[in-house]
């Protein structure tokens, strides 16, 4: 079975705090919509816009509305001691998974990533999810250089691969044996395709009905309609990106009824035009 998890954004009020109540509304209906789980606290969510007391509290607050669904905690951080904590929080808090990606803006070496993630997988009992996205992070690792990181701590049990190197990805889980998540959204069929346990997306905030289309349709080998849902899907996806991401999906979760709030700055908002876009664009690509 292929699972989805919905990497939660975070309602910020317009003095851009947090609004713990609305986040837990939004962890409920996006399970009443299908998700398997939840992936807290992650990019999605503005985490590195956020204290480290507001990611402990936003991911309580998951936690608690997610009523003993799973909810994998993203725990990334500049530096390996705020990760710990974080990770530590996590364990105690009842999360299911800790993820991260590795620090970043530094140019750190291989050997520095493999023991920030050596070091995170010794510090909890939790199971840990690599989250690999070299386009963000400017960490390129290779698929050999992954898996001895992988392989080198029995709890290392996955990784969300967010990449178009799909042979990479097809590699690491032929000769890992371990969970490989996909994290393109845009290319969420193609990866499927690959063999990819599973998902976790941004755009599944607002439409993870069309993802859910396109694995029922593999299931019955309907390729072609899985292509057309994936069609649909890329081109609100396309209208999204078009604008600010974090301010497009708040738009979005808005006109589907949840109070989803701003983005935190320096995310900026949307003209009521490109808002109106975008909605008619959802409107009119429905899976």
């Amino acid at each position: 079975m292929k699972k989805l998890y919905v990497p939660i954004i975070t309602p910020f009020r317009q003095d851009e705090s947090v609004d713990y109540e609305a986040l837990k509304k939004l962890t409920k209906g996006l399970l009443a919509e299908g998700a398997d789980g939840i992936y807290a606290g992650g990019s999605s969510a503005e985490c590195f816009l956020m204290t480290g007391e507001e990611r402990m509290k936003t991911l309580e607050a998951v936690i608690s509305a997610a009523d003993g669904a799973p909810v994998i905690a993203h725990i990334g951080a500049m530096g390996t001691r705020l990760s710990v904590a974080l990770a530590r929080h996590a364990e105690k808090a009842g999360a299911s998974m800790i993820s991260s990606v590795p620090p970043f803006y530094f140019s750190y070496g291989f050997d520095a990533l493999k023991e920030y993630y050596w070091e995170l997988a010794d510090s909890v009992k939790l199971p840990l999810m690599i989250y690999y996205i070299p386009s963000n992070t400017g960490n390129h690792l290779t698929a050999e250089q992954l898996a001895e990181i992988m392989e080198g701590r029995e709890n290392i049990v996955s990784i969300k691969f967010t990449s178009y190197d799909y042979y990479e990805m097809q590699q690491l889980h032929e000769h890992t044996g371990k969970q490989v998540i996909s994290g393109k959204d845009e290319c969420f069929l193609a990866a499927m395709s690959m063999n990819a346990d599973g998902a976790i997306g941004t755009t599944f905030n607002c439409y993870l009905g069309h993802y859910k289309k396109i694995l029922a349709c593999l299931e019955k080998n309907d390729l072609r309609s899985a292509y057309g849902v994936q069609c649909k899907a890329n081109e609100i996806t396309r209208e999204l990106c078009s604008v600010n991401l974090f301010a497009g999906v708040k738009a979005l979760l808005q006109y589907k009824g949840y109070d989803a709030g701003i983005p935190r700055r320096p995310n900026c908002g949307m003209s009521e035009e490109s808002r109106r876009q975008l909605i008619r664009c959802y409107e009119q690509n429905q899976g």
